[in-house]
């Protein structure tokens, strides 16, 4: 399964300083630093919490 991700680009690593090393998973919630490898989880903006509950995708 391939999973998108996108480089963050001029943030810097906070742990080691690298700078365009960051990418962002948005289906896991996670960015990544490619550098030295250390992650921290965020919150993806995007479905509301009606759309991410409804599994229908549509009207009833």
């Amino acid at each position: 399964m391939m999973r998108l991700a996108h480089i963050l680009d001029g943030l810097r690593c906070s742990g080691c300083g690298a700078l365009d090393v960051l990418w962002l998973d948005p289906v896991r919630g996670i960015v990544e630093c490619h550098e030295c490898g250390q992650k921290a989880t965020v919150i993806v903006d995007g479905l509301g919490l009606v759309d991410a509950l409804d599994g229908c995708g549509g009207d009833w």
